[in-house]
């Protein structure tokens, strides 16, 4: 009897996809087996973000932001310091999970993001395009120049009137 199951589920899971199949066996699993949701994007990335850190040795500054409509993912560049030039990047924010291409020229791809967002901190490895060179980086988002004088102020006691 349990070969002649078995037998039926094969054929059966030849005729049909995965999830139909598990919907017809256990519909009340069937859910756990096929429903993947985004977790969205972490609130600190929801608008434009300076970070800095290293690819490997070198000393970077990252910007990234929405596209605009947000729904169509990340854009931004960053540049070495000591360099000149930016490089084009352009990606998505799932959750967690950083992953971007890069362009020097605009037009072809000269490198991949992975990276795992945790708190202000982004940390990943960095790819060539044709995949012959790997570099760890590790970024932190640069609080805003007015948010960091803003939090330097202390509040000054005012001279109470005799």
């Amino acid at each position: 009897m349990r070969r002649l199951l078995a037998a039926a589920l094969i054929a059966v899971s030849v005729s049909f996809p995965v999830a139909s199949l598990a919907a017809e066996v256990a519909p009340a699993t069937a859910s756990s087996f096929v429903t993947v949701q985004s977790t969205g994007v972490p609130t600190a990335y929801k608008q434009a973000v300076n970070l800095r850190g290293t690819i490997g040795d070198e000393r970077v500054q990252v910007t990234i932001r929405p596209k605009v409509p947000a729904d169509e993912g990340f854009e931004g560049e960053y540049f070495f310091f000591g360099q000149s030039m930016k490089v084009l990047i352009a990606g998505d924010i799932d959750g967690e999970l950083l992953q971007l291409e890069e362009s020097q020229d605009g037009t072809h791809i000269s490198g991949e993001w992975d990276g795992v967002i945790a708190g202000d901190r982004i940390t990943g490895n960095w790819m060539s395009a044709d995949g012959s060179v790997t570099k760890p980086f590790a970024l932190q988002i640069v609080p805003p120049v007015n948010a960091t004088a803003n939090s330097a102020k202390k509040p000054t006691a005012k001279p109470q009137a005799n």
